[in-house]
């Protein structure tokens, strides 16, 4: 591998440990598992937040969420660079200031443009409703804010007669502006519609992708980042992914009901309800057998989607001669639930919303699959794709640990433990806790619910070599007495190191 390697680095949305180079063997993700029998595969990596905008905010910035103090999905990236002051640089623009070509294609940041990251730019795919509003588009009169992504008549139809009901009941376009309302209007939760790759955002996606590799010379190190939404809720892919599954063999996780003694309030609420309801998150929602199966085979759908998109991009990448100089990262924003505990979505501190994937691929260096299951977490990239880089660190703000020594002997030890925390959002139907703080180890993961003061109003306890389905809460059991005890002193130091990070002069 050269002195500077060039980075490609593809991140999904919403996908946990969910290809088959994980251990899903129900899922055909052929390139990807291609991928991870020549890369470095780490098993124990986690985010820090269940929710798209605050993982990437500690993925790029490499900052922990009491640093960012991003807790949704509003933008953050321009008042926290006045905060952290000149010495702060994101993942990319530390790249760029050190010579490399930048440039992001999708869904990467979940932010407003960063101009400072990209030297050439951040190109998204139109949505309808910007070519609504060019004159461009689909003529069905359906308004571009509820039209999306939907290609089928029978998804339109639908979203057509909740449009009308809508419109019935004294709604205008301008209401749907509020996600109350323009949620009741919404198509169904799946598609597969006969189209062509292009039809859908990731399909754009890629080819922007791999137009993009052609034009790059080999005379300079790029940063090229493609970000995919199509593993998000609504599950859309072209029919030719539907068709590798067969539905009524599709076998359902095996533990469908929430930890026994959890609160209703710990699950969170569950995406799909807005799909196949008229109403969003203020009622509870149960999917059905039949239900469950659908977003079974269509989560599967377009996984394998994704990955024919990810075998696209590869083979560009060494048709235009970059691939043994390109270091190739593939990794998510945060895990999902596809069915376990009963449950579709990510709204949780249980582990299935915080595993992450991650595949490096570092050329030339690799001749076999290496797995490692030592704990990393997302602002354990930034250092560590600095360092594989030649480049040196940027400065004091980064809260994460190189994994150069796991990723030179995978059997080495990772970190102790890992963090993450949730705050509730406005779409929470029961807000219950102010905050709540995890810590997982190799064995245990203890959460704690606090209320505005402070103060532990819940408590769990699980213990995977015991129970790695997450089936029991053992905090009241006294056999764990001990455990609890030493775990929360561990939080508690990680979170006396970080207390009020964010309202400190960072700069």
């Amino acid at each position: 591998m050269s002195h500077h390697p060039n980075v490609l680095f593809l991140i999904t949305h919403d996908v946990g440990r969910s290809y088959g180079c994980y251990g899903k063997h129900q899922v055909h993700t052929p390139h990807i598992d291609a991928l991870a029998r020549s890369s470095i595969v780490l098993d124990g990596h986690f985010c820090h937040w269940p929710l798209c905008g605050p993982a990437r905010a500690n993925l790029f910035t490499g900052c922990r969420p009491l640093t960012t103090c991003r807790y949704n999905n509003e933008p953050f990236l321009p008042k926290f660079r006045e905060r952290m002051g000149s010495q702060f640089a994101t993942l990319p623009e530390h790249f760029r200031n050190h010579g490399y070509l930048t440039s992001a294609v999708g869904f990467v940041y979940h932010d407003v443009d960063d101009f400072k990251s990209w030297s050439l730019g951040h190109w998204r795919p139109p949505t309808s409703e910007m070519l609504e509003n060019h004159g461009k588009g689909p003529r069905d009169g359906l308004p571009g804010r509820i039209r999306g992504q939907w290609q089928s008549p029978e998804a339109l139809n639908l979203i057509r007669e909740r449009w009308e009901r809508l419109q019935a009941a004294g709604f205008t376009e301008r209401d749907l502006e509020d996600p109350r309302v323009e949620r009741q209007a919404r198509g169904p939760a799946v598609e597969s519609a006969d189209v062509k790759d292009e039809a859908y955002h990731g399909g754009q996606v890629a080819s922007k992708t791999i137009e993009i590799i052609h034009s790059l010379s080999k005379d300079e190190p790029f940063f090229l980042a493609a970000g995919f939404i199509d593993t998000h809720l609504p599950f859309w892919a072209p029919k030719r992914f539907w068709d590798l599954y067969d539905r009524d063999s599709l076998v359902m996780p095996g533990f469908l009901e929430p930890p026994q003694g959890s609160p209703e309030w710990a699950m969170g609420d569950s995406e799909p309800a807005q799909y196949y309801t008229t109403h969003g998150y203020e009622r509870s929602w149960t999917p059905s057998v039949e239900e469950s199966l659908e977003l079974l085979h269509g989560r599967f759908a377009v996984l394998s989607f994704f990955d024919h998109l990810v075998g696209r991009i590869l083979l560009a990448l060494e048709q235009a001669g970059h691939a043994e100089n390109t270091m190739v990262v593939l990794t998510s924003d945060h895990g999902f639930h596809e069915g376990e505990h009963g449950y579709w979505g990510k709204h949780n501190l249980w582990d299935r919303s915080l595993q992450v994937p991650l595949i490096l691929h570092l050329p030339g260096a690799m001749e076999q699959e290496e797995r490692v299951s030592g704990l990393t977490e997302h602002v354990d990239i930034y250092p560590t794709l600095c360092e594989l880089a030649g480049l040196p660190l940027p400065g004091e703000f980064l809260q994460g640990l190189s994994m150069l020594h796991l990723l030179s002997n995978p059997r080495a030890e990772g970190k102790v433990a890992v963090f993450a925390h949730r705050k509730p959002m406005w779409h929470d139907r029961i807000k219950a806790y102010d905050i709540a703080h995890s810590v997982r180890t190799q064995q245990y993961r203890l959460t704690r619910y606090l209320d505005e003061s402070g103060r532990n109003l819940y408590t769990e306890l699980f213990d995977y070599a015991k129970d790695s389905e997450e089936r029991y809460n053992f905090a009241q059991d006294p056999q764990y007495a001990a455990v609890l005890s030493d775990l929360v002193e561990l939080l508690n130091v990680y979170l006396l190191t970080l207390h009020n990070s964010c309202h400190k002069p960072l700069s």
